[in-house]
């Protein structure tokens, strides 16, 4: 056998496959209760470009938009597009988000510095979706957490765009997996609930840090209710390590030829993208 069964192309995309098939099941099956559905609309069919966050832990619900909504609402700009991260793992999210139409980007969220995620590539690439008018979807505390954290990537990468972000709370009432990001794994016919608060403006002037806080803490209150409309137990796990210092982390730098000239000195603040 001349490549481990595990590193086989036909694996990845039997899983992703069958991921998305079970997302399918779960958006048309599922009982949801849904507030602020209006907010991303507008996003959508407006020629702005914007980011949509949610937690990793609620991956398998975030298709509801692209599948219940989507085909009633005017054809945005661009396809929505999904960052998914450039691991092994992420070749199943890759076929998912394919079978869903959308498009993909590989990349990280987190604003690490590891050259292995082609944080430059990816924060060029969806520089460009959101000139088009495209909507960026990311799990804002993956792809490897802590759980329930902002990444600071996510927020420099709007900012450079002056895009707004808006959060998308997802919740049901299902099983918490034993992972890092407390999965929920829904039954299908399960309650569902979806809120969706105005977006949050970003522009280069604003306090980056000011801003995660402001997007996390917004991001948590949204999924709360998702969490009391879908009936969802609160979490017994111990909440997550504190988040490293700000100031330890390296931001988002779009390549010096995606930038106008004027930008030039402000991205020269940040050395790498996520």
């Amino acid at each position: 056998m001349s490549k481990p069964r595990r590193q086989s192309p036909v694996i990845p995309w039997i899983g992703g496959t069958l991921i998305w098939a079970y997302m399918s099941t779960l958006a048309h099956t599922m009982r949801w209760r849904v507030e602020g559905i209006e907010h991303m609309r507008r996003l959508w069919e407006s020629p702005q470009g914007w980011v949509a966050a949610t937690w990793h832990s609620r991956i398998l619900l975030m298709p509801y938009a692209q599948i219940k909504k989507r085909p009633k609402w005017a054809k945005p700009p661009h396809p929505a597009t999904l960052m998914v991260s450039p691991s092994k793992d992420g070749e199943f999210t890759k076929r998912a988000g394919t079978w869903l139409g959308l498009h993909i980007i590989r990349g990280s969220s987190s604003g690490r510095s590891d050259k292995s995620k082609r944080g430059v590539s990816a924060a060029r690439e969806s520089m460009e979706v959101m000139k088009k008018g495209g909507c960026i979807v990311m799990t804002i505390d993956g792809p490897k957490g802590p759980r329930e954290v902002v990444g600071i990537g996510t927020i420099k990468l709007a900012q450079q765009m002056g895009v707004p972000i808006l959060i998308y709370g997802l919740s049901a009432n299902a099983k918490r997996m034993n992972t890092w990001d407390r999965l929920l794994w829904p039954r299908p016919f399960a309650r569902g609930a979806v809120v969706i608060p105005p977006p949050i403006e970003t522009s280069k002037s604003m306090d980056s840090e000011e801003l995660r806080l402001r997007v996390e803490t917004a991001l948590k209150a949204a999924t709360a209710r998702a969490d009391e409309l879908a009936g969802l137990a609160p979490d017994a796990a111990p909440p997550p390590a504190p988040r490293e210092k700000q100031e330890a982390v390296e931001a988002v730098e779009p390549p010096p030829a995606a930038q106008p000239a004027a930008a030039a000195s402000d991205a020269a603040l940040e050395q790498r993208a996520t």
